[in-house]
């Protein structure tokens, strides 16, 4: 399985902020290509994700878009 790593400190988990509340956060991991997010989330409340979404690193200050991590 490979899982994808921040490109600057190599930590496994990001997340994307929600666009109509800036302050609602979704953290997922992505595994072979699949984005995982985190348990608690209903499937109906994950949010699209696509390669031009804003994707941020859950430990250091990396953000782009999630094309960068694939």
């Amino acid at each position: 399985m490979t899982q994808s790593k921040c490109p600057i400190c190599g930590c496994e988990k990001f997340y994307v902020k929600n666009p109509d509340d800036e302050y609602d956060i979704y953290g997922f991991e992505c595994r072979d290509g699949e984005i995982c997010f985190e348990e608690e989330l209903e499937e109906d409340e994950c949010p699209d994700i696509g390669d031009g979404t804003e994707t941020f690193c859950n430990r250091c200050a990396w953000h782009d878009k999630f094309k960068a991590l694939k």
